[in-house]
C-alpha cells in the first residue's frame, strides 16, 4: 500500500444541502462559503494500487471505486464521494489577503468535508498557524472522478488520433490539420483553428478515451475522445432547463446510458486539442463535438511554451483564460445526463440542429 502524508482544513459538520442519494452535492452553492482555518488536520493517503489516485463513490464517473481506498485522519477513515475546484478562492494570513487561488474539495459519504490549496497555489513563506479566513471562490464547474495524490487532475478536452474532423475543404485526420484549416460549426462562419496541440499518453484508467460506436452520434465511424470531452447532444426538455435544445455532455456522464458508449483502455495514445477563437462544436466522424476550453485547468496543464503561442494567436485577449468567453452551448450536469436518458443520444442527431433561445 501506498500512504501519501498531506494536509486540509477539515470540517465535521455537514456540507449545506448535503444529500446521500445527490451525485451533485458540490457545485456552485459552494462558491463563497467560508472554510474555518481551525480545522487544520494532518492526514493520510491510502493509495492501495499506488496508480496516484483515490477514486470517489461519486456513481456519474467510470472509474469504480475501491474500498480499501480512503483518507484517514487522527481519529477516522473518510471515504471521498465528490471532489470539487473552486477558483478565485481567497486566504487572509496576517492580515494580508492572497487572492487567485484554487481549493479542491472534498465531500466524503458521511456529509463532511474537506478543503485543501492546490500546491500551486499555496503562497511562499506561509505557514498554516497564520491563517486567519479563508473563502472559497468559483465552483470550476467539473466533476473530478477521485482524489489525486498531488493535485486535482486536469481534465483535457481531446480528440484521439486519426479523428476526422470536417473542414471546408471536407474531412482530415485531426494529425494534419494546421492553424490555416477552417472548420465546420453548426451555426454561423467556419472556425478558424489558432492553434493545435498533442500529447501522448499511457490510456489507461482516468486517461482511457470513451469510444462512441458508429451511429450513437450521428458519426458515421466509431468515435474516441477524452473522458471530459463534450458532445453536443438534443432533448426536447433541454430548452426548459437551458433555454437551449442542446447541451454539451462530458462523454464519461453518457457511458451506461446506450449500449456502445464506453472506455477503451490502450497502451500508448496520442490525444490532440483543438483551440480555435471562441469555444465552438465542430464536426468529427460526422458528431458534434467540442473545441478546447481553456478553462483554469485546461490552461495550466499547457505549460509556458503553449501558453505563449496562444497568447501570440489571441493578441485581443489580455487575461487568457479569464477572456476566453463562454461555452458555445450550456454544460450539462451528470445528473441532468441521467435523468434524461438515452433519449439524449438519438440517432443521426446531427442533422436538424436548431440554436433556441439563449
Amino acid at each position: 500500500m501506498a500512504d501519501t502524508s498531506s494536509w486540509g482544513w477539515y470540517s465535521s459538520s455537514t456540507w449545506p444541502g448535503y444529500s446521500a442519494a445527490s451525485q451533485d452535492n458540490l457545485n456552485a452553492n459552494g462558491n463563497g462559503r467560508s472554510v474555518d482555518p481551525a480545522g487544520y488536520t494532518e492526514i493520510t493517503l491510502h493509495d492501495t494500487n499506488n496508480d496516484g489516485i483515490i477514486w470517489d463513490y461519486d456513481t456519474d464517473d467510470v472509474h469504480s471505486p475501491d474500498p480499501a481506498e480512503y483518507i484517514s485522519g487522527p481519529s477516522l477513515n473518510l471515504y471521498p464521494q465528490e471532489i470539487a475546484l473552486y477558483t478565485n478562492s481567497t486566504m487572509v494570513v496576517n492580515g494580508v489577503t492572497y487572492s487567485g487561488l484554487e481549493i479542491e474539495v472534498t465531500l466524503f459519504t458521511d456529509g463532511t468535508w474537506g478543503a485543501r490549496l492546490m500546491d500551486s497555489s499555496i503562497p511562499a513563506g506561509v505557514h498554516y498557524s497564520n491563517v486567519q479566513s479563508i473563502t472559497l471562490g468559483t465552483w470550476d464547474g467539473v466533476e473530478y472522478d477521485g482524489v489525486t495524490i498531488a493535485h486535482v487532475d486536469a481534465p483535457f478536452v481531446c480528440f484521439a488520433q486519426d479523428t476526422r474532423i470536417m473542414t471546408v475543404d471536407g474531412p482530415r485526420p485531426v494529425q494534419n490539420l494546421t492553424p490555416r484549416d477552417r472548420l465546420i460549426t453548426p451555426h454561423g462562419p467556419p472556425a478558424r483553428i489558432l492553434w493545435i496541440g498533442c500529447r501522448e499518453v499511457a490510456a489507461l484508467g482516468r486517461a482511457a478515451p470513451i469510444r462512441f460506436a458508429k451511429g450513437i452520434l450521428g458519426n458515421t465511424r466509431a468515435l474516441l475522445v477524452s473522458a471530459h470531452h463534450r458532445v453536443l447532444v438534443s432533448h426536447p426538455a433541454l430548452e426548459d432547463l437551458t433555454g437551449y435544445r442542446q447541451g454539451l455532455a462530458a462523454a464519461h456522464h453518457l457511458v451506461g446510458l446506450r449500449s456502445g458508449i464506453q472506455p477503451v483502455a490502450y497502451p500508448r495514445l496520442r490525444y490532440w486539442h483543438i483551440l480555435t477563437e471562441h469555444h465552438q462544436v465542430i464536426m468529427a466522424e460526422g458528431a458534434w463535438a467540442e473545441t478546447l476550453y481553456p478553462g483554469t485547468e485546461a490552461w495550466a496543464m499547457l505549460g509556458p511554451a503553449c501558453q505563449k503561442l496562444i497568447r501570440q494567436s489571441l493578441p485581443q485577449l489580455s487575461r487568457l483564460p479569464a477572456d476566453y468567453g463562454p461555452l458555445a452551448y450550456p454544460a450539462l450536469s451528470g445528473r441532468v445526463c441521467r435523468e434524461l436518458g438515452p433519449a439524449l443520444l438519438p440517432h443521426n442527431q446531427s442533422r436538424g440542429l436548431e440554436k433556441g433561445v439563449a
